[in-house]
């Protein structure tokens, strides 16, 4: 039994590195010239044209799996889209490989953030003051005493058009003309504008954990010491 790898980006290299040690067989599956590749511990190194149709995608994996022999052997998938397609296709994927990603009834919850911050209020779970703007007048009643972020409910909707994670408005003159540039793109409906935290890198921490029947099996807790870009950027390093 082996790993299929899916997204081979710094996220998939570090998959591959602690399952190649290990000795599990690895295969990479990618549409773009990833680093993952050119581990040593790629058993199999597939390049296809597009990961970003969750329907495709999925007929994509099937069709290598089949093609490779690889029956049994378990998926990752390293991007949220691919995350979203494996879950809301898991009966059909299971069929083939072994698919630990949660059904899409839990991942929807992750894969919004409208639904992850609104589930955090019901539980009680401080998240920072944010907005649903479906219309320049909703504006109006947004606060521009501090800093806001303008940032998508879905993230890669957003990412692949603009290359950033989040846009910074600092005045209601910016907020204007940064809500109409993101509704232009993604649509109204998936803007979010969110009270903007201060602090850098050092400030954010990060909580991982693997579960199993519902119980904690393996956890991690982490502290970025650098990110890039300094805003809105992904851990550069992590203590």
């Amino acid at each position: 039994m082996g790993a299929v790898v899916v997204g081979g980006d710094y996220q998939g290299l570090g998959i591959v590195r602690s399952l190649g040690r290990h000795g599990v067989p690895v295969c990479i599956i990618d549409d773009e010239r990833s680093i993952s590749r050119y581990s040593r511990y790629a058993t199999h190194t597939v390049r296809v044209a597009d990961l970003r149709d969750q329907d495709a995608s999925v007929d994509t994996v099937l069709e290598i799996g089949e093609r490779l022999g690889l029956d049994g052997w378990v998926l990752y998938p390293t991007r949220e889209e691919t995350v979203a397609a494996f879950s809301r296709h898991r009966d059909r994927l299971a069929e083939q490989f072994r698919v630990p990603t949660p059904a899409w009834e839990t991942i929807r919850w992750a894969w919004d953030k409208r639904n992850t911050y609104g589930l955090a209020q019901e539980l009680g779970i401080p998240v920072p003051r944010t907005w649903y703007p479906s219309q320049p007048s909703d504006l109006e009643a947004i606060p521009t005493d501090t800093p806001l972020a303008i940032k998508p409910a879905i993230k890669e909707h957003f990412l692949y058009q603009t290359k950033a994670k989040a846009w910074m408005a600092r005045s209601r003159a910016e907020l204007e003309q940064l809500f109409a540039r993101a509704s232009a793109l993604i649509g109204p409906g998936e803007v979010m504008v969110q009270e903007f935290i201060p602090g850098d890198g050092s400030q954010q921490f990060g909580y991982g954990v693997f579960f199993k029947s519902g119980e904690a099996v393996g956890r991690m807790a982490v502290r970025r010491l650098r990110q890039h870009p300094p805003d809105f950027g992904r851990a550069s390093t992590f203590v």
